[in-house]
């Protein structure tokens, strides 16, 4: 019997797309029904980040370079939370062109709602696996990213532009 070719982009699509669905799922129940002031994954991803450096300064860059996310990502995702009033921007003391990400009350309290239950989530996925496998799983993630950082950039050391293709 011939073994069913495997495809690896399609799988780690497949993959990403469900693990973003159980989040945000986890973060609406978390919520309950307010779903105006529901964030995403991504979006917790960032308030976490930013409560984290708590007493830090905590810049567009800091986000871009830590999530490995374009600058034009980076900011839409910002805009938006900035709209929401999940984070605030203030005046880098020094430098007018910096902005200084700071978590309002109401971020607080979102990442303070949904941290419990997402956990979970993260607990019962890695559950599933010996700290072995996990471990081994997380090192091929993160040579995947590495290999794909470093054959996607141009010349200029910039990604090339996505494409509606």
């Amino acid at each position: 019997m011939q073994e069913k070719k495997r495809d690896l982009g399609q799988m780690i699509c497949h993959a990403s797309r469900l693990f973003r669905r159980k989040m945000d799922q986890s973060i609406v129940s978390a919520m309950g029904t307010d779903a105006d002031e529901v964030c995403s994954g991504r979006n917790l991803w960032v308030l976490r980040y930013v409560k984290d450096h708590e007493g830090e300064a905590v810049y567009q860059r800091d986000l871009e370079k830590n999530f490995r996310l374009r600058r034009s990502t980076i900011s839409n995702m910002i805009d938006l939370m900035v709209q929401k009033q999940f984070l605030a921007r203030e005046q880098a003391q020094g430098d007018k062109r910096l902005k200084r990400l700071i978590l309002t009350e109401k971020g607080e309290a979102i990442l303070a709602e949904v941290t419990h239950s997402v956990g979970e989530l993260e607990t019962a996925l890695r559950g599933q696996y010996t700290q072995e496998e996990y471990n081994e799983f997380f090192m091929f993630l993160e040579r995947l990213c590495d290999s794909l950082e470093s054959t996607t950039e141009t010349p200029e050391g910039k990604e090339p532009e996505k494409t509606n293709g």
